[in-house]
């Protein structure tokens, strides 16, 4: 029976990398519930887009796998939702020129191989190294400008929720984009967005992890090493997935969703010295996700918005 829920491509690879010996036309287009022309299109594209498949007498041979492929037919039924570029100066970039044009409004992630231009927090620099995972959410939720940081939140949230799962290092969050380890920090995330009369037509979350292998910079750290239990595709469909379901707090400014975030932070009472403005103690963030400040000297605090102050960590 054709599963209905994967797509043509993504049909066509399973069975070729279930099969040790060629396969016909005839049996492709049979699994994948489709023609052979449309069999046959479909293996030029995968061709194309780098999977070695040998057209023989008896039939095609998957010889050279791209097992850690992002290509939006890896995601299945989801395929539509994924655009990729084997290589781009920012996903964040691709994703601005997509959420300004309505007629890309099926397309929810953006996705590379090589950044060779990615941005950071604060106009930083963000190195994607090899084997990395480099991605752009586009959110069309439709949220006030004053509440956009609630996505960030529920992004962190969930990036760090999955990788805690796969992994055997344990993840922490830290204010006011970072997920780290104990060794160092392994993923940021940056937001854009656009606002009309106060309220959000879009919302992108550019999101860079050292998947598996950590930039030659001091206080970082990976997910893997050179060998990856799960894939960087099965962790992208993860995260959609926890984020989509995280997300939906966001319908009601609680504390649900900032307490969340506070059990997994690092900092959480701890002091913390601010360049601008000297030493506090980092109580956590409120629902806006705006950090909370206790000044040492006695019981007075300060409420931050993100990318007002910036902590030495």
């Amino acid at each position: 029976m054709v599963n209905e829920n994967k797509s043509t491509k993504q049909k066509i690879l399973e069975v070729l990398r279930a099969s040790t010996e060629p396969v016909s036309g005839e049996k492709l287009a049979g699994e994948s519930g489709v023609s052979r022309t449309a069999v046959w299109k479909s293996i030029q594209s995968l061709q194309k887009s780098g999977y070695g498949i040998i057209v023989g007498r008896s039939g095609y041979v998957l010889e050279r796998d791209l097992s850690n492929s992002l290509c939006p037919w890896e995601f299945g039924k989801e395929e539509k939702s994924f655009i990729h570029f084997d290589a781009t100066d920012s996903t964040m970039t691709e994703a601005r020129k997509i959420a300004m044009d309505q007629s890309g409004s099926e397309i929810r992630c953006v996705t590379t191989d090589m950044q060779t231009n990615g941005r950071g927090h604060q106009n930083h620099k963000w190195q994607t190294t090899q084997e990395s995972l480099a991605f752009t959410l586009i959110c069309r939720d439709k949220i006030l400008g004053a509440e956009e940081n609630r996505l960030v939140m529920a992004a962190m949230v969930s990036a760090c929720s999955v990788l805690n799962r796969i992994s055997d290092k344990n993840f922490y969050l830290r204010w006011p984009n970072d997920i780290w380890t104990r060794e160092g920090k392994v993923s940021g995330i940056l937001d854009e967005y656009n606002c009309v009369g106060g309220e959000c037509s879009w919302v992108n979350l550019g999101i860079g992890i050292n998947y598996m292998k950590k930039p030659a910079l001091k206080k970082t750290d990976s997910v893997f090493g050179a060998n990856a239990k799960v894939s960087r595709k099965e962790f992208v469909s993860l995260f959609m997935n926890e984020f989509d379901e995280t997300r939906k707090s966001l319908l009601s400014l609680d504390s649900s969703l900032c307490n969340k975030w506070n059990s997994l932070c690092m900092d959480l009472g701890k002091s913390v010295v601010c360049k601008e403005s000297g030493n506090y103690v980092f109580e956590g963030i409120n629902a806006y996700g705006w950090a909370v400040l206790k000044e040492n000297s006695g019981d007075a605090k300060r409420i931050v918005p993100p990318g007002k102050i910036s902590f030495v960590k």
